[in-house]
């Protein structure tokens, strides 16, 4: 539980120091690289980063939660199931 707290409190700091997340690109897994389209710039995740994707897991729990806190109708499945070159929208 804490993990999806986590990824909906960043969802809210994206928010409002980058605008509306647009768009997330997933680059590669193995070093994991998620880049974030938001309104006033592109975000690119450093590889250490808590947010994952194509596994289960709590990077992937966490992705998901800050997902949904940005307005992105994803399920769990969908992330666990994700992966490079997938782009996610709203």
């Amino acid at each position: 539980m804490a993990y999806e707290a986590e990824g909906r409190q960043i969802a809210a700091d994206v928010a409002n120091q980058f605008g509306r997340l647009l768009e997330v690109r997933l680059e590669s897994k193995n070093p994991c690289r998620i880049v974030l389209e938001c309104e006033h710039q592109e975000v690119t995740l450093p590889s250490e980063f808590i947010f994952k994707f194509g596994y289960s897991g709590s990077g992937p729990d966490c992705f998901h939660a800050f997902l949904q806190a940005s307005g992105f109708n994803v399920t769990k499945e969908q992330i666990t199931k994700a992966s490079e070159g997938d782009v996610l929208r709203p």
